[in-house]
């Protein structure tokens, strides 16, 4: 297992949770804002301190929600044995592995976590989510290089929002997951345009997975072949149900002939 990754950027390691980062003061020009930004920060933490949701413990940082134990310790993982998936679904064709970072507790915490996320515009709670699940997925599936045994390149393709969803949230938070996950592996993003879904289909909480499929028949739509082709794809996205989101985006991905796909979320319900 490795023990930490390779910035794309400069090459060194990091293990890190998003907000725990010192930046460097070159010179006195950004020192001064720096120095004025932590006495602020300080203040607010002293005023309005900020405990982690999952314990209660007082957190270092305000954009954080969990301590560092609570990762551990208030979660069950869903794939304990390290299969290629998760509770032994059946895969389609085409598709690698399927796993997530934890179980999803319906009423529970992850429960209130994703509706932070998704419906409180709590956008810091995706990056930090997703920087959990980076290093899971190094752990589990990815050697210390960000590639796979046969060294082909990774892209992790978060689930799109239709536009009229996404501009009414104000932000795609399979999106923000991925970036976390780059942050912890560096693993490139895929751009925003490659994969749109040009459906805006009806909400598939109480449909059956065959109801769900139908729904979600035509809403995806690949635009660039070359990006995928022979890469790893990794599908990105909040919570695994049936996994008829991810499986019809997959479908579309096969048409550019990629090495793999694999579907990574936080959640698995």
């Amino acid at each position: 297992m490795p023990a930490q990754h390779q910035d794309p950027e400069n090459g060194h390691g990091s293990q890190e949770l998003p907000g725990n980062t010192s930046p460097e003061t070159p010179n006195n020009k950004t020192a001064e804002p720096a120095g004025i930004r932590a006495l602020f920060e300080g203040l607010l933490q002293v005023a309005f301190p900020v405990n982690c949701i999952g314990c209660g413990t007082a957190l270092p940082v305000r954009t954080r929600i969990l301590c560092e134990r609570c990762p551990h310790e208030q979660f069950s993982d869903p794939n304990p044995a390290n299969e290629a998936t998760c509770e032994n679904l059946i895969l389609p064709d085409g598709i690698m592995f399927q796993d997530a970072l934890w179980k999803y507790d319906k009423g529970g915490l992850l429960n209130r976590i994703i509706h932070m996320l998704k419906y409180e515009g709590m956008q810091h709670v995706g990056e930090e989510l997703g920087f959990l699940a980076g290093r899971r997925l190094l752990e589990r599936h990815i050697d210390g290089s960000g590639r796979l045994a046969d060294g082909r390149p990774l892209l992790l393709l978060p689930v799109p929002l239709h536009p009229k969803r996404e501009q009414q949230r104000g932000y795609n938070q399979a999106r923000l997951i991925a970036g976390g996950m780059h942050a912890a592996s560096g693993i490139p993003v895929a751009d925003a345009q490659l994969l749109i879904r040009e459906k805006n289909t009806k909400t598939q909480t109480k449909f059956k997975l065959s109801q769900r499929m139908v729904n979600l028949k035509g809403a995806f739509v690949l635009n660039n072949y070359s990006a995928v082709e022979g890469r790893h794809i990794i599908i990105v996205d909040d919570v695994f149900t049936t996994g008829s989101t991810t499986f019809t985006v997959a479908q579309e991905l096969q048409k550019a002939q990629p090495a793999s796909v694999s579907v990574f979320t936080i959640g698995m319900a």
